[in-house]
């Protein structure tokens, strides 16, 4: 049911979109709003430089889950914008707020996956350069926020280069 709400959402989007590029007045260009919903779930931030958000027409694409509530729980906050590119936060036992360093050695990761489907570029891969941080400002039983960066590394070839995001944030609202 869920997948269902996403997909109808894309596709509103995508209509949107169309109907938007179909108007008769180039001159006026509608630049949608950014801003995030005061309580949805959503993710921010820069890759390479560009601008990279689930926050679309003022509706967010991401979504939050928990599991294994208590010292072994796995936060997930997952979200892809309007090209289908998205950027995944796993934190593993994390429980308050606090900062919390990302490598290959670590069970918390965070992963930029391009839209083509092609590669991921994850904290988590066999790679000695991959790396980040996620600062965890606030954490109750309804919700996790905070500020992210990292570099990840093409996680199928060391040597396949890497992706930067920079001024990442993002809010994970936990489906009751």
């Amino acid at each position: 049911m869920k997948t269902l709400k996403t997909i109808t959402r894309l596709s509103f989007i995508a209509i949107a979109l169309f109907l938007v590029s179909c108007g008769d007045d180039d001159d006026d260009t509608y630049v949608p709003p950014t801003t995030a919903p005061t309580s949805a779930s959503y993710v921010t931030g820069k890759v390479d430089g560009a601008d990279f958000s689930t926050i679309i027409f003022g509706t967010s694409t991401a979504q939050c889950s928990k599991a294994n509530p208590g010292p072994d729980q796995f936060i997930t906050v997952f979200g892809g914008d309007l090209a289908a590119n998205s950027i995944t936060i796993g934190l593993s036992a994390v429980t308050t707020t606090g900062t919390y360093e990302l490598n290959q050695n670590t069970n918390s990761f965070c992963n930029y996956s391009a839209g083509s489907g092609e590669i991921a570029y994850a904290t988590s891969a066999e790679c000695n350069t991959a790396h980040g941080t996620v600062v965890v400002t606030y954490m109750d039983n309804v919700k996790i926020e905070g500020t992210f960066s990292f570099t990840g590394v093409n996680t199928e070839d060391c040597a396949g280069g890497t992706k930067t995001v920079t001024e990442g944030s993002f809010r994970g609202t936990f489906q009751q």
